[in-house]
């Protein structure tokens, strides 16, 4: 019975090292995700955090004002990087852009710019209020028709 035992923990722990620890009982708590945006100012030969964002979906990210403001005098955003607790753990993550743009219809002095992420996060999304069959891309793909999530059959 105690080989068994053995044999389940080294089970979890080679599962641990792929996908992170497993967690039983129940969700643990999440606070709120921090984001920065990286990226290099017009101009500029190396890159600096541009400012923050909002995560609005695993793979789509809203500029604050400060990265807005970057974006506007024409910086690249090269990178975006993800902070918060799950239970008692602190968790980051970084991403590499794939797109960016303001919203379409709109110059260049619009204030919203959304920025898509090369890969989706696994950062918690900030919890959604949306009615029973709403989909919350196609809203998204109305704002921001560039997205390559907007393209797919």
């Amino acid at each position: 019975m105690a080989k068994q035992a053995k044999k389940f923990q080294r089970i979890i722990k080679d599962l641990e090292l792929q996908v992170g620890p497993v967690i039983t009982g129940g969700s643990p708590s999440t606070g709120p995700v921090f984001v920065a945006v990286f990226g290099t100012p017009q101009g500029a030969s190396h890159a600096e955090v541009l400012g923050s964002a909002n995560l609005i979906k695993d793979n789509v990210v809203l500029g604050g004002p400060d990265t807005v403001a970057a974006l506007k005098a024409g910086a690249t955003p090269t990178m975006v990087g993800f902070a918060w607790v799950a239970g008692i753990n602190n968790r980051t993550q970084s991403r590499s852009v794939k797109d960016f743009g303001h919203r379409e219809g709109d110059d260049e002095t619009s204030d919203m710019w959304a920025i898509e992420l090369s890969s989706a996060t696994t950062a918690p999304l900030p919890s959604s209020n949306m009615p029973d069959g709403a989909s919350p891309a196609s809203a998204w793909c109305f704002l921001f028709p560039w997205l390559s999530m907007c393209h797919k059959n």
